[in-house]
């Protein structure tokens, strides 16, 4: 099982120098003392894929980043925070290995940041079992619907469905081709776009390809020969890169409008493509606000990197939303109040029972639902963005996703006031 490090160097990184230069306030963490945290630390712990067949390492070194902030700023009540990183490899077993030694020989209270193709499948019922809680990122349908984990993400199948929709109603698009690595857990992704095509009239075509040896020319013809008019193209921003460049050799944008859910939005992916190709022809969801946004949280998320994330940290929406997950645990543990009753149970509660988190990061507030919370999928509402003259360019703001799998959540927000 491999660990990594958690000492980051506090560097200003490159991306940092796409804001045009704008000033960064001094960052808001926690108690904001400005003295370190000297007390007991506080056992905090991720699972996440730093490895394998994909990399989300990027969400839990925003949380470490934010951790890192809060206890140079008296840490809860004067207690740091230790944040326990593993990396599950992308492996079933790794993941389970790895949740055990968190929660049964570091001692964990909570889990955060937590992202992964497969963790919360390997883990939802031992967290259950154990009563620890995880607020994390998610991919399979596990992370969204299992009473000790909630994602702050609104999760890849949400992020597809909205974009979909978006073709449907604004493409133009009456039939979407998906396509995803076959891995357990993915008939998640391209099922819940079936039922939703099924509701609007949509003809939803499904393709799994080989997650061990793809063949991305290959794939890319697979999806023009179904004929759709839209393509949902799931993967990491390696993969999109790699898919688009196989779409440009077929001259595939004259033939079908091409979209993708969040992962693909990096600061990184609009030059990794021929933006001349490109511009205007691809379209992406992204899960919280842009960027470069001005909202103070999101500015705040910008200051917190400058000042203790590391110089390759890569800046994306899971990193985003990797900051708005720690936000929640620290601002969560602040309410307990006394430092020496901040254990595993009362963190638990403190965190079951929030009241909803706002940020200009988020369409919407970000909730737990209470302690009899089965599901969790707060963050359902979500923009879309396309490449435009070599940046991305929002589209459409806010919108809700229409999957038809929310009804439970649904529930919870009207017993919260939410709707």
């Amino acid at each position: 099982m491999k660990r990594y490090a958690c000492v980051l160097s506090g560097i200003l990184f490159a991306a940092l120098a796409m804001t045009a230069e704008r000033a960064v306030a001094a960052p808001d963490c926690g108690m904001n003392t400005g003295k370190a945290a000297t007390g007991t630390p506080i056992p905090i712990g991720t699972v996440s894929s730093a490895s394998g067949a994909g990399s989300f390492h990027e969400a839990d070194l925003a949380v470490l980043a934010y951790f890192k902030c809060v206890n140079a700023n008296g840490g809860i009540f004067g207690r740091p925070i230790a944040y326990y990183m593993e990396d599950d490899q992308s492996k079933l077993d790794t993941a389970a290995q790895a949740a055990k030694k968190l929660v049964e020989d570091r001692g964990v209270y909570v889990l955060v940041g937590s992202t992964s193709f497969i963790e919360c499948i390997a883990n939802a019922q031992y967290y259950a079992r154990n009563n620890v809680l995880e607020i994390g990122e998610g991919i399979p349908s596990q992370c969204f619907e299992s009473k000790n984990i909630a994602a702050v993400n609104a999760g890849a199948r949400q992020s597809g469905i909205a974009m979909a929709d978006y073709a449907r109603r604004k493409l133009g698009a009456k039939s979407v081709v998906c396509t995803v690595t076959k891995r357990p857990g993915t008939d998640y992704l391209c099922g819940g776009m079936e039922k939703w095509g099924e509701k609007f009239g949509v003809k939803v075509t499904s393709i799994y390809s080989d997650p061990v040896t793809p063949d991305y020319n290959s794939l890319v013809l697979q999806l023009l020969a179904t004929n759709a008019d839209a393509a949902m193209t799931y993967g990491t921003q390696d993969i999109g890169i790699q898919i688009l460049s196989a779409v440009q050799l077929q001259d595939g944008n004259a033939r079908m409008k091409w979209t993708a859910p969040t992962s693909f939005y990096t600061t990184k992916f609009p030059k990794a493509v021929d933006g001349t190709y490109w511009d205007d022809k691809f379209w992406v969801n992204i899960e919280a606000a842009p960027l470069y946004s001005d909202g103070p949280d999101n500015q705040n998320w910008w200051a917190v990197e400058k000042a203790f994330g590391g110089k390759d940290d890569l800046l994306d929406s899971f990193a985003q939303l990797g900051y708005v997950a720690a936000r929640i645990a620290v601002r969560s543990m602040l309410t307990i109040g006394d430092p020496a009753k901040i254990n595993r149970e009362s963190v638990t509660a403190a965190i079951q029972n929030m009241k909803p988190y706002e940020s200009d990061i988020l369409c919407k507030p970000w909730y737990w639902g209470g302690p009899d919370a089965q599901v969790h999928n707060a963050n359902h509402t979500t923009r879309i963005v396309t490449i435009s003259k070599g940046e991305w360019k929002e589209v459409e703001g806010c919108v809700e996703s229409p999957d038809p799998g929310l009804e439970a959540v649904f529930a919870i927000e009207k017993k919260l006031a939410l709707r």
